[in-house]
């Protein structure tokens, strides 16, 4: 799945235009921590605040899936504990019950496929009966 990485400093926002193709959400979470992480050295050397600092990442339609802010980074630094934040694990449980109710939907549909198909064979054969009938027999 392709992820975007839009950059909010304040109210204004940079939208990622070319995202990155990822596995999964918590993929994607990391790519943002660690950019974050590699960007806040830079940001304290040009004296620019990196608290005002946000990425939000966005699907291939335009939906903010996660918001990370910088502020983040931070609290990582002070108290690391190497879990994952309850969003994305939230993010994560919806993205499998997704996959699982979409396969479901898929074996449903092929299900109602074959069905069609077998009731359109039986008519064919029905026709064909009924073609053989003399015309006061039908």
């Amino acid at each position: 799945m392709r992820y975007y990485f839009h950059l909010r400093i304040g109210r204004e926002l940079s939208p990622d235009e070319l995202g990155l193709e990822l596995p999964d959400l918590d993929t994607a979470y990391l790519e943002a921590f660690h950019a974050a992480q590699a960007m806040w050295g830079e940001l304290l050397a040009e004296r620019s605040d990196p608290l005002l600092r946000s990425f939000e990442i966005a699907d291939a339609s335009g939906r903010v899936l996660l918001t990370l802010p910088f502020r983040e980074v931070l609290e990582r630094a002070r108290k690391p504990n190497g879990r994952i934040p309850q969003e994305v694990r939230s993010a994560q449980a919806l993205l499998e019950r997704t996959r699982a109710l979409a396969a479901s939907l898929c074996h449903e549909i092929d299900n109602a496929r074959r069905m069609i198909v077998n009731a359109q064979e039986s008519m064919r054969q029905t026709q064909n009966v009924l073609d053989r009938l003399p015309p006061r027999d039908r």
